[in-house]
């Protein structure tokens, strides 16, 4: 019963201080962070942003609502990662993709339905 934004804070305080040695170990650990920080800056703080709080609506929909409703709603991610990737990545193997994407939203229909 703990709200959902203390327990996302509190796993992100966690593997901070777990990984941030490991990000950070000697100079060329420094030079590598600071490099994909300048080069990336604005889709570092996108993703810092909306990451943690996909996980914490996630977390507060299953407070109000059952598990049966919002685990299959989370799928649906799934469905755009692939279709993204297809478009946009080019990945290979575009028909076995776009065929288990259509497996999860049958899944996600009688889910709903049943």
């Amino acid at each position: 019963m703990i709200p959902p934004i203390v327990f996302d804070w509190a796993c992100l305080a966690t593997r901070s201080a777990m990984l941030l040695p490991f990000a950070t170990a000697g100079a060329a650990g420094s030079r590598a962070l600071a490099r994909s920080w300048a080069a990336d800056r604005r889709a570092i703080v996108l993703v810092a942003i909306l990451s943690p709080l996909a996980y914490i609506l996630v977390l507060t929909a299953m407070v109000f609502t059952p598990v049966s409703y919002v685990a299959p709603a989370r799928e649906v991610s799934i469905l755009f990662a692939a279709l993204l990737g297809t478009h946009f990545l080019r990945e290979q193997d575009a028909a076995r993709r776009i065929a288990a994407a259509a497996a999860i939203t049958v899944g996600i229909v009688a889910l709903a339905v049943g």
